[in-house]
C-alpha cells in the first residue's frame, strides 16, 4: 500500500540547515519526517541543538496513525525553487517495500533508499515553555544556525524586527522560538562553563591626572 505524506518545501529547506551532514551517528544526517493524518512534522538535531516544524496537512497513511521517515541530504538538495517558487512536495512510502521511498517535487520524482535506522524520540528533548529564568551560556554558533532558519523563511522586514528568542533555563535544555512563528520550536543545550572571567581591571576607577607642584611654581 502506498502512503502519501505532504511536506512544506520551504520548511524542509529551512530545517535542513540544522541537520548535520557528516556526523558519526549517521541516522541524524538528514531530516526526520513524522506524519500523522492531519499534520506533518520535520525534525533535525545533532545532540546540541534541535528544531521542529509542524504544518497542517492531509496525509494518507492507511491504517497507520503515525509514520516516520528520514530524508538524507542528497534527497533534500533535489528540492529547489523554480523562478523563486517551490512546487508541491510529496513523500510516498510503500508498506510492502520497507526500504523504498519517493520524494516528488513539482511533478519530478526522486527515488531513494530509506535509512535503516531509528530516530531519537525528539519530544523528550524539547525544553519547557517557561524555563527557570536563569541565563545560560549558549554556543553562539548554534544561535546563528537558528537565525539562518529564520532568514530562510522570513522577509527582510521581519528579520529586522526580531529573530531568535531563548526561554532561559540555566544549564538544562532551553527552548528556542522564532519571532512570529507559531509553527516552530527549538531546543539548545547550554554550555556548562565555570563562569565568566573576572576582569578586575575593567572595574578600576579612572586615574586622575596630577601635575608636579614644582612645575606649578615656575613662572610663565
Amino acid at each position: 500500500m502506498i502512503q502519501t505524506i505532504q511536506i512544506d518545501p520551504r520548511q524542509l529547506k529551512a530545517i535542513g540547515l540544522l541537520a548535520p551532514k557528516q556526523g558519526q551517528r549517521y541516522w541524524l544526517n538528514g531530516v526526520f519526517v513524522e506524519a500523522m493524518r492531519r499534520e506533518t512534522r520535520l525534525v533535525a538535531m545533532d545532540g546540541q541543538r534541535m528544531g521542529v516544524f509542524r504544518a497542517e496537512k492531509a496525509n494518507q497513511l492507511g491504517d497507520d496513525n503515525c509514520v516516520g521517515c528520514i530524508l538524507p541530504h542528497n534527497v533534500i538538495e533535489c528540492v529547489k525553487p523554480v523562478r523563486g517558487k517551490f512546487g508541491c512536495l510529496e513523500l510516498r512510502l510503500d508498506t510492502e517495500r520497507l526500504g523504498w521511498a519517493e520524494l516528488t517535487h513539482g511533478g519530478t520524482p526522486f527515488e531513494f533508499v530509506r535509512p535503516d535506522a531509528g530516530y531519537p524520540i525528539y519530544r523528550r528533548a524539547i525544553g519547557p515553555h517557561r524555563g527557570s529564568g536563569e541565563p545560560g551560556q549558549c554556543d553562539p554558533r548554534h544561535l546563528y544556525d537558528f537565525h539562518r532558519v529564520f532568514q530562510a523563511l522570513e522577509s527582510r522586514v521581519a528579520i529586522d524586527r526580531g529573530g531568535v528568542y531563548l526561554h532561559h533555563n540555566g544549564t538544562d535544555n532551553t527552548r528556542v522560538s522564532l519571532y512570529g512563528r507559531k509553527d516552530f520550536v527549538g531546543t539548545v543545550r547550554p554550555r556548562k562553563a565555570d563562569g565568566p572571567a573576572l576582569l578586575f581591571w575593567a572595574d578600576s576607577p579612572a586615574p586622575v591626572a596630577r601635575l608636579d607642584a614644582a612645575v606649578l611654581a615656575e613662572p610663565a
